[in-house]
């Protein structure tokens, strides 16, 4: 069975754009345009993994990893952030927060599956 992740990003290009790639490699993707969607998501299903913009409506990438961070439930999902916000400060905060790693926009292919394979080997 592959690999599920929750792509979490209000512009779709950056969705679509990980989408292709994650399936190429196998994995099964889904995605959610703001936080409060991607919250919903992980209420009603099983991710392996997230990867989550900070800077969205509604839910931004904080908050999104404070709550699945502090659910029973939830809370061994790691979660990759990817965000164009890229001083030392938000990264730091990331970590506090809880975030597995975090990664910059722009950003290659290559630091993507790189970061994929950190949280894999790494995930119970």
């Amino acid at each position: 069975m592959s690999k599920r992740i929750l792509i979490v990003d209000d512009e779709e290009v950056i969705r679509k754009f990980l989408k292709i790639h994650l399936n190429k490699e196998g994995y099964e993707v889904t995605e959610a345009e703001d936080g409060e969607k991607a919250i919903e998501r992980v209420g009603k299903g099983k991710f392996d993994l997230i990867i989550c913009d900070v800077m969205m409506p509604k839910k931004n990438g904080w908050e999104v990893v404070k709550e699945v961070k502090s659910s029973p439930l939830s809370n061994r999902i790691p979660i990759i952030l990817l965000t164009a916000k890229n001083e030392d400060a938000d990264m730091f905060k990331g970590y506090e927060l809880g975030a597995n790693y975090y990664m910059t926009k722009p950003f290659t292919k290559a630091q993507l599956l790189y970061g994929l394979k950190l949280m894999f080997e790494e995930a119970p």
